[in-house]
């Protein structure tokens, strides 16, 4: 889809309105309205990549992971240097287990926004979704360096130790994810529990 960079917008207040009114249906998680608003947005002017990007995670977020890429295709032609659409468009090519094109994006995002714990987070992720558990360990790493607190960080850095059969290491990562998990990790939090028992079961088996 080519979009014409130099065209005007037709009318600026209801253009700001839809914008508005789309991010306030975003944040409140209402995906459909958000969409239906910025697609009203676009209809005006189609040459600003945040409302492509917003467009791409709000579809994302309801599952259409190959339109969700189509918009942000759209929001990198429009800005090629536009960090967090790269990074969105990795998380939607890693839905659709796309994972080497997953990564290529994560790394294209981190050129311009290297501080980024998220991107190295579900960089590490879509790693260790292709097995290069050396790569994404050095990623949940890189993104604990940025934020030691960062529960996700220590989830995945415990996944991948266990798949390295660094039992022990495992533990530890697991044990600080559960410590720093927020409530909305509740199942996640489960799920580390029933790893770790399974770690210290193991470990028995080896002495």
């Amino acid at each position: 889809m080519k979009i014409d960079q130099n065209k005007g917008i037709s009318d600026l207040k209801d253009y700001e309105s839809w914008i508005k009114e789309g991010n306030i249906h975003f944040k409140r998680k209402e995906y459909t309205a958000a969409l239906i608003c910025y697609d009203n947005a676009l209809e005006l002017y189609a040459g600003d990549s945040r409302i492509w990007d917003n467009r791409g995670v709000a579809l994302s977020s309801i599952g259409m992971f190959d339109d969700a890429v189509e918009s942000f295709e759209i929001a990198l032609d429009l800005k090629p240097d536009n960090s967090k659409a790269w990074s969105n468009m990795g998380v939607a090519l890693a839905a659709l287990r796309r994972f080497d094109e997953a990564i290529n994006c994560f790394d294209k995002a981190l050129e311009n926004s290297l501080d980024d714990v998220n991107t190295w987070n579900n960089r590490g992720t879509a790693l260790f979704s292709i097995s290069k558990y050396d790569e994404a360990l050095e990623s949940f790493n890189h993104a604990l360096k940025l934020n030691p607190n960062d529960a996700k960080a220590w989830a995945g850095k415990g996944s991948v130790l266990r798949f390295m059969d660094k039992y022990e290491e495992a533990i530890e990562s697991l044990e600080k994810f559960i410590e720093l998990a927020p409530p909305e990790l509740a199942t996640q939090n489960q799920e580390a529990w029933a790893m770790i028992l399974e770690l210290k079961l193991l470990l028995k088996r080896q002495k």
